[in-house]
């Protein structure tokens, strides 16, 4: 049992990752957990697949869901755009038809109903993306 305590005290104490990484590169060459015996090889566990806790890491694409999420983002800026578009062609209109104000007032706000339906499906399509795995 003295070799199992001196393979401990090699481990390097300040990084889990390292520590488990000397004790199963120690373990793994001998075979068994103590030095003497020789009955079963340990089957030592892939490091790099392992986190400082022993558990496995799963792969998350994180990354990818918030780029299209980003990219998903950028409708609301064309929603925007088209907000101002709708209201300096109501002003246009205006100045050129003062006696359809309420004509054109009225068309505006439906267009902007349409612009802003558009943007909230945008934000709950990027919400969507952004919370996919």
């Amino acid at each position: 049992m003295l070799g199992v305590a001196s393979r401990f005290a090699t481990a390097p104490k300040s990084n889990p990752l390292a520590a488990l990484q000397c004790i199963t590169r120690n373990f793994g060459s001998q075979g068994s957990l103590a030095a003497g015996t020789r009955s079963s090889p340990v089957a030592a566990p892939a490091v790099a697949s392992l986190n400082p806790l022993g558990q496995e890491i799963q792969k998350r694409n994180a990354g990818v869901s918030t780029l299209g999420c980003a990219i998903a983002l950028v409708a609301v800026g064309g929603c925007a755009q088209g907000m101002g578009s709708l209201f300096a062609a109501l002003i246009v209109g205006m100045a050129r038809n003062p006696a359809e104000r309420e004509n054109l007032f009225t068309y505006t706000l439906i267009g902007v109903g349409f612009v802003e339906l558009l943007a909230i499906v945008v934000i709950v399509f990027a919400v969507v993306l952004l919370s996919a795995e």
